[in-house]
């Protein structure tokens, strides 16, 4: 059976596929031979994780992980996901700023493209990283490091190209409590009006619609103070919620605003359950804060061509930072997140939507089902073309570009 991402909708075309136990073993293989891809948990849903060449998955290096108390700061493995990181920590009463929806995504995977929770003041996943061990195409390892090294910002969001991602070092604060409350119905009128202010006024904040003719969508509201009985005319609701309406809610995390550690909290979906719907596809688009009540206005307009391919929308936050080929570079941002059935005419529905955004200068998660192609990305995102001249200088042989990669930076 031919090996598959995540969501099933690419097949893999790897002429080896293989597993290194360490790092000599790894090093061996980047230097010896002449295209290599580095793969984390497949949570994607395009080609940046496919190669015809070697794919190199970290799941089978040893499982490091330390804590540095005096520091703030953990050393992680590549090859863990959140959840083996958030475990541990959490063991030792210490926790990550923020986490994404699912806990089941490699660290490097999620790095690499930008992957990012909710919360107005929480950066995305690799604002947390401090330095990160990077093998490079001739499979000696290299150090970039916050604060010391100029190629830093160039070099943690890198999409797979900077080099292997072998170990991270991340910042880490003493663990907490957070408890979670999903308010129902809440217009999307409403929301709309008050994209920006609603989002903040909790810790971590999504709201979930499915554009329907009910005109509402719930708001998971993840609070380190206890939530008030209705937030914007909301109600809380009495019976377990799921993202996506009508799904079983056994896998989603604890609410009804129970105080639990921040791991159990901060994902929608438990670490030891199956997230999500399974077999879907995902999009989702980034616009400026100061956009997004035009921009959730220009979905909507648009919403009715959906039907039933789309399964639910998201709109979270995040603050900006300054990773060069982050989707908050530079800008408070808010991302509309679109989970779809897994048919082949998604590609039309996100055609609609990146149309509708065009105006706002949107970003695309480059993990994810999208149309536009570099020429796009180079006009919202400043450092674009500064990154693929960083990637030009680290490997200049393309040991670590595939087909996917090629086609984003040509020129």
């Amino acid at each position: 059976m031919a090996k598959q991402n995540w969501a099933t909708n690419i097949n893999f075309h790897d002429a080896q596929t293989l597993h290194p136990k360490s790092i000599e073993e790894l090093s061996s293989i980047v230097a010896t031979n002449t295209k290599v891809r580095a793969r984390g948990s497949a949570h994607c849903f395009n080609t940046i994780a496919d190669t015809h060449e070697v794919a190199v998955i970290l799941d089978q290096m040893p499982n490091e992980l330390s804590i540095d108390a005096s520091s703030q700061t953990a050393r992680v493995g590549a090859g863990l996901n959140y959840a083996q990181i958030a475990e541990y920590l959490e063991s030792h009463g210490w926790a990550l700023h923020n986490l994404a929806s699912l806990p089941h995504i490699s660290i490097a995977g999620a790095v690499a493209t930008g992957t990012h929770g909710s919360g107005v003041k929480n950066g995305a996943l690799h604002t947390s990283i401090k330095s990160l061990d990077l093998m490079g195409p001739d499979g000696v390892i290299r150090t970039v490091t916050r604060g010391v090294d100029d190629d830093f910002y160039a070099s943690i969001v890198g999409l797979g190209l900077t080099g292997i991602a072998v170990a991270f070092e991340v910042d880490i604060q003493p663990t907490f409590e957070i408890m979670q409350t999903v308010y129902g119905e809440m217009p999307r009128a409403h929301f709309g009006e008050n994209i920006v202010e609603i989002l903040s006024g909790a810790y971590s904040v999504s709201y979930f619609t499915t554009w329907g003719s009910d005109n509402a969508g719930d708001l998971w509201f993840k609070s380190l103070t206890p939530p008030p009985a209705e937030f914007f005319g909301a109600k809380a609701r009495t019976e377990k919620a799921h993202p996506i309406f009508g799904e079983d809610p056994l896998a989603c995390t604890e609410q009804f605003a129970v105080p639990g550690p921040w791991h159990l909290r901060l994902p929608h979906f438990r670490i030891d359950a199956n997230p999500s719907a399974g077999n879907e596809l995902q999009s989702e688009f980034f616009v400026d804060s100061k956009n997004a009540s035009a921009g959730f206005a220009a979905i909507e307009a648009i919403s009715h061509n959906f039907g039933e391919k789309l399964l639910v929308t998201e709109v979270r936050s995040i603050a900006a930072d300054e990773h060069w080929m982050s989707p908050a570079y530079g800008r408070e941002t808010v991302a509309f997140h679109f989970t779809w059935k897994n048919d082949y005419e998604i590609p039309y529905f996100v055609s609609l939507i990146e149309d509708a955004l065009q105006t706002f200068n949107f970003r695309a998660h480059l993990g994810k089902v999208f149309n536009v192609t570099g020429a796009h990305l180079r006009t919202v995102l400043p450092k674009f073309d500064d990154f693929a001249a960083h990637v030009k200088k680290v490997d200049p042989s393309g040991k670590f570009q595939n087909q996917f990669t090629q086609e984003l930076f040509k020129k």
